[in-house]
C-alpha cells in the first residue's frame, strides 16, 4: 500500500512547478538584459522661486537624467541664469563656512540626506537578479530530487518552502531597488550636494527656519513629489548675523529678512513599460502561481490520504 502512495507517475504540480521556474530564469535573464541596455527610469526635478533675494523671483530651474547613461541634463532660462548667478556669486563671496562649520555642517547633512549612490543601488540590483536566478536553479533540484512522489520529506519540503520564500523577497528587493531606492538615491545625491547649487569652492549652509510641505503619488509608470520649501537663506546673511538668524527670524523690514527664499516645483520619475510589467510577472510567477500550487498540492494528498482514514 505504501508503494501505491508513494511511487506514481510524475505529480502535476511538479510539471507545473518546474515549467514556472524555467519561466522564471528566462524572464530574470531578459530583464537582467534589458535593465544592461534599456534605462532604468528618467527623473526630473522642476522647481520656481516664488519669493527671493537678489530678484530671484520667477527664476526657474529643471534637473532631468536618463539612469542610462547617468548624465544630468540642466537647464535655467536665459535671465533667470544671470540673476542665478548673481546670487551664487553673492552667496560665496559673505558665507563661506569656517573649517569647523563646515565640518559640523556635512555631519548635518549626512544625517538628512543619507542614502546610497545611484551607482550601488544598480550594482546591488544586478547582483540580486543573479541570485534569484540562483534560487529557480536550486528550487528546481529541490523539485526533481523526488520527482515521482506526491510528497517529500520533511526536511526537503520545509528547505524547498525556504528557497521560495527566499525567491519571492528577494525579486521583491529588486523592484523596490529599481522603483524607489533609486529614484530616491538620485533625488538625494542631488539635493544633498551644495555643489550642485553653487560655484564655491566650500560648502555653504542653505536654509534657517526651513518649512518643507510635500504631496506625493505613486505608482506603476513612477511616483510625482510637488514640494514647496521657504526659509532664510543663510548664505545670504552676513556671518557676523548668521547665529543670530538661526535662532530666531528676522524681524519684517530688517535687512537679514531679505534673505527669504520659497520655492515650490516637483521630483518626478517615468518608469519604462518593461519595469512595469516585470511587475506583473513577478506577482504571478513568484506570488499567485506558487501559493496555488501549495494549495493544490495540500488538497492532492489529503484525497489520498482519506480512503486510508476510511479503512481504518
Amino acid at each position: 500500500m505504501s508503494d501505491d502512495i508513494g511511487s506514481r507517475p510524475i505529480a502535476r504540480w511538479r510539471i507545473i512547478a518546474s515549467l514556472a521556474l524555467v519561466a522564471q530564469i528566462a524572464i530574470l535573464i531578459a530583464f537582467k538584459a534589458a535593465l544592461e541596455e534599456g534605462s532604468w527610469f528618467v527623473g526630473s526635478i522642476s522647481t520656481t522661486v516664488d519669493e527671493g533675494p537678489l530678484m530671484l523671483e520667477g527664476v526657474a530651474a529643471n534637473v532631468s537624467i536618463d539612469m542610462k547613461n547617468e548624465q544630468d541634463d540642466v537647464r535655467v532660462e536665459f535671465f533667470g541664469y544671470l540673476r542665478l548667478t548673481h546670487w551664487q556669486d553673492e552667496r560665496d563671496e559673505r558665507a563661506t563656512l569656517s573649517v569647523e562649520e563646515a565640518g559640523d555642517y556635512e555631519e548635518n547633512l549626512d544625517e538628512t540626506f543619507s542614502s546610497p549612490t545611484p551607482s550601488t543601488v544598480k550594482s546591488t540590483t544586478m547582483t540580486l537578479l543573479h541570485i534569484g536566478i540562483g534560487f529557480s536553479f536550486l528550487l528546481i533540484i529541490l523539485i526533481g530530487i523526488d520527482l515521482k512522489n506526491q510528497s517529500s520529506s520533511s526536511l526537503l519540503t520545509t528547505s524547498r518552502r525556504c528557497v521560495s520564500l527566499a525567491s519571492v523577497l528577494n525579486t521583491l528587493a529588486v523592484l523596490l531597488l529599481i522603483l524607489l531606492i533609486l529614484p530616491a538615491s538620485w533625488f538625494g545625491t542631488v539635493v544633498g550636494n551644495p555643489q550642485d547649487f553653487s560655484n564655491g569652492q566650500e560648502n555653504e549652509a542653505f536654509l534657517a527656519h526651513a518649512q518643507f510641505s510635500e504631496e506625493t503619488s505613486i505608482g506603476l509608470d513612477g511616483f510625482v513629489l510637488e514640494f514647496e520649501v521657504s526659509g532664510y537663506d543663510i548664505g545670504m546673511i552676513r556671518p557676523a548675523n548668521r547665529s543670530a538668524v538661526e535662532a530666531e527670524p528676522p524681524l519684517p523690514g530688517s535687512p537679514d529678512a531679505d534673505s527669504f527664499i520659497s520655492m515650490r516645483g516637483d521630483m518626478r520619475t517615468e518608469t519604462p513599460e518593461y519595469i512595469s510589467e516585470f511587475v506583473f510577472y513577478w506577482i504571478f510567477l513568484w506570488v499567485i502561481l506558487p501559493f496555488a500550487l501549495l494549495i493544490q498540492q495540500r488538497v492532492a494528498i489529503d484525497s489520498r490520504l482519506r480512503p486510508l482514514h476510511v479503512h481504518e
